[in-house]
């Protein structure tokens, strides 16, 4: 059966990932495992490879999900973003990353880009920027309220290695900050984007309780092994099957080992497509 899939964290390699160090560093998630060797469209930079690795597997989007100053893991610019989504806008759309450090002038810019063609919503990385922060710190609150204004989902990328990679604890990717959140803003769309890895079985209770939270492990459970995964897939075939999107981290893995190992985590047959496609297409109006 041929599945068509929407990957809610690929990062192309066009120029502004590749000259700097975020694009390198995730091609080694972590760095000292062997097991996390790229993709070969990454080792080349060819965004032509790219196409062809997504063709070959249905990946029909890519979600470029903004990071702006997140300390030790570098980022790239919110322009650089909207140029790949225009240039390409029958494989990418892109969340416009919020400078945690500048609030104000940063979520300024993401107003003014917001209704460019392919912007489907916001990225933070609390717990992994330069501050690292709580997702209900009250200085975030402004990012909030501009995404229920715009009518756009957050997405807060969270997991123990991001904080790590980051420089700060495993208790900064902590979710119970989020329920708190999604409480105060029942509107919003959350997007927890690395579904808080490794905090897997609170994440998948407080998405239980908050219908307006999106599980997105990516990586965690499209990478053969990894601890935890198992959790998320739990959750999805027995009550979070609407909420649950996949990703694959790319550049950290190739498309290929991301669908095949995906497709062999012990889904539901009946909510693969959901997953895999309908859920992201339907929270972020593309093509069902």
């Amino acid at each position: 059966m041929t599945h068509r899939f929407i990957d809610m964290r690929l990062r192309p390699p066009i120029p502004e990932w590749v000259k700097g160090p975020t694009f390198k560093t995730a091609m080694y998630y972590p760095r000292h495992v062997p097991n996390f060797r790229g993709a070969r469209s990454a080792w080349l930079e060819s965004m032509d490879a790219l196409f062809e690795e997504m063709d070959a597997v249905g990946v029909r989007y890519g979600v470029i999900m903004g990071r702006v100053a997140s300390g030790q893991l570098g980022g790239v610019g919110n322009e650089a973003i909207t140029r790949a989504a225009a240039k390409w806008p029958d494989r990418f759309v892109g969340f416009l990353g919020i400078d945690l450090e500048s609030i104000a002038s940063s979520l300024a810019e993401a107003r003014e880009l917001a209704t460019q063609p392919g912007i489907r919503g916001i990225s933070i990385e609390p717990g992994s920027s330069k501050t690292p922060r709580w997702s209900d710190d009250p200085v975030l609150t402004p990012i909030y309220e501009a995404c229920l204004e715009l009518g756009l989902p957050v997405s807060l990328s969270m997991s123990g290695l991001l904080s790590a990679l980051g420089g700060h604890d495993l208790s900064w990717c902590s979710p119970i900050p989020i329920q708190r959140v999604a409480m105060r803003y029942p509107e919003l769309k959350i997007i927890v984007s690395h579904a808080a890895w490794p905090w897997a079985e609170q994440m998948v209770v407080i998405a239980l309780t908050c219908p307006n939270i999106y599980v997105s492990p990516d990586i965690y459970i499209s990478k053969a092994h990894i601890p935890c995964a198992r959790t998320y897939v739990d959750a999805a075939n027995c009550y979070l099957a609407d909420r649950t999107l996949w990703g694959t981290a790319y550049p950290s893995q190739s498309l290929e080992e991301g669908v095949r190992d995906f497709l062999a985590m012990g889904w539901n047959p009946a909510i693969v497509d959901k997953i895999a496609y309908g859920n992201a297409a339907k929270l972020l109006s593309l093509p069902q």
